[in-house]
C-alpha cells in the first residue's frame, strides 16, 4: 500500500529460465512516500517486460489513505490508475521488418484497488486488480486480465524485537480456471541481513538473501527454480534488487524503541513507589543529616509550652445569692397566705 511505512524507491531486473533462449526479462522501478503525518500515501511504479519479440510496458500510480488507530494498528484503503501498452521488439523481428502491423502498438487504461491492515504482529490485504476493460490485442486475444490477489503475514519479534520472523501467505486467481498460491518463511537478524525461502503451487522453489550494504541502502537476490524434469530443461530464475528507504526508522527500531519505553517506565514506576515506601535512610551521611535536622527542630521547654493550644475557658454566670432569697422570701409567703 502506497506510504503504509516510511517510503522507499526500489530498482529490481529479473531473468527467467536461463537454458531459455528469448525467455522474459523484465525491469521494475517503484516509488512510494507518506504525506500529511502519514494519514495519506502517494505511489509510483514502472514494469518492463520483454519476451522475445514481444515487449510489454506496465505504468501505474496510487493513492492510499491510512487511518492510524496506534503505533502499529494501521488500516489501510488504496485505488491505482494503470497504463498497459503491448507492441513488438523490433530488435528481435525475424524478417520484414517493414510490414506495418510490427510497429502497432495496442494501449489500454485501468484501475485496481486495495485495502491493507497491519497490526503490531501481523498483516493482511486484498487486492482487486485491473476492473477495466481487458487489454486487447484483437477481438479474440486477451493478453491481461481482471484478478484478484490476496495475503497475510505474520510479524513475530524475537530477541527483544532485534530480530523478526515473518511467515507469509499469498493467494492470486487470475481467471476462473487459473489460481496460484505462494507460502513462504522469511527472517531479518539486526536488521542487516535477510534469509528466507518460499513454496509456490506447481513445485517451484524461491530462496532469497539481502544485506544491508548502508544504513539505508538494501541490496538483495533471489534465485527461482522448477523441481523436476521441466526444471531442469528451462533453467532457473534470478532477480536482483535494490532498495533505498528515506527514513531508517524501521519495524525493529519501533519495537525496540517501545520495548525500552515500557522498560523505562516500569523502573520509574518501581523507583518512585520504592521512594514513598522507603524506611530510614539511605545510608550513613544520609541518616546523620537528617538527625542534624531533628536536633536543630528541638526546642526549649518553655517554646513548646508557648506554642501549644491553651485550654479554653467556660465562662460562667455569677450568682446573685440575694436574689435568689428574695425571690423564696415571696414564694414561701404566698404559699402561707392563701392556706
Amino acid at each position: 500500500m502506497a506510504g503504509n511505512t516510511f517510503g522507499s524507491l526500489t530498482l529490481a531486473h529479473r531473468k527467467n529460465f536461463s537454458n531459455v533462449e528469448g525467455a522474459a526479462e523484465n525491469n521494475f522501478i517503484s516509488f512510494h512516500a507518506p504525506l500529511m503525518n502519514h494519514r495519506f500515501g502517494v505511489g509510483a511504479n514502472l514494469f518492463t517486460e520483454k519476451v522475445n519479440f514481444v515487449s510489454n510496458t506496465y505504468a501505474s500510480g496510487a493513492f492510499a489513505y491510512h487511518i492510524n488507530f496506534g503505533s502499529y494498528n494501521v488500516l489501510s484503503m488504496g485505488v491505482s490508475a494503470e497504463y498497459n501498452s503491448v507492441g513488438f521488439n523490433m530488435d528481435n523481428v525475424i524478417g520484414d521488418v517493414t510490414d506495418p502491423l510490427l510497429g502497432q502498438r495496442e494501449s489500454n487504461f485501468d484501475f485496481s484497488f486495495g485495502i491493507n491492515y497491519q497490526h503490531r504482529y501481523f498483516k493482511i490485504g486484498a487486492a482487486a486488480n485491473r476492473l477495466a476493460t481487458n487489454l486487447l490485442v484483437n477481438d479474440n486475444a486477451s493478453i491481461l486480465s481482471e484478478y484478484y490477489s490476496g495475503y497475510a503475514a505474520g510479524l513475530i519479534p524475537i530477541r527483544g524485537g532485534d530480530d523478526i520472523l515473518e511467515p507469509t501467505f499469498t493467494f492470486r486467481k487470475f481467471s476462473d480456471v487459473n489460481e496460484t498460491w505462494d507460502a513462504g518463511i522469511y527472517y531479518t537478524y539486526n536488521n542487516l541481513f535477510l534469509l528466507g525461502g518460499s513454496m509456490r503451487q506447481g513445485d517451484i522453489i524461491n530462496l532469497t538473501a539481502g544485506i544491508k550494504i548502508a544504513k539505508k541502502v538494501l541490496l538483495g537476490y533471489s534465485h527461482e527454480m522448477m523441481n523436476g524434469n521441466l526444471g531442469s530443461d528451462v533453467g532457473s530464475s534470478s532477480e536482483i534488487t535494490l532498495r533505498l528507504d528515506f527514513n531508517d526508522r524501521n519495524y525493529q527500531e519501533r519495537f525496540r524503541q517501545d520495548y525500552k519505553n515500557s522498560l523505562a517506565f516500569r523502573r520509574k514506576t518501581l523507583s518512585s513507589a520504592a521512594k514513598k515506601n522507603q524506611i530510614g535512610a539511605k545510608g550513613p551521611k544520609a541518616f546523620k543529616k537528617s538527625q542534624k535536622k531533628r536536633l536543630n527542630n528541638v526546642k526549649s521547654p518553655s517554646s513548646r509550652y508557648n506554642s501549644t493550644k491553651k485550654l479554653s475557658r467556660v465562662k460562667h454566670k455569677k450568682f446573685d445569692n440575694k436574689k435568689k432569697r428574695k425571690k423564696n422570701y415571696k414564694r414561701n409567703h404566698r404559699k402561707r397566705r392563701y392556706r
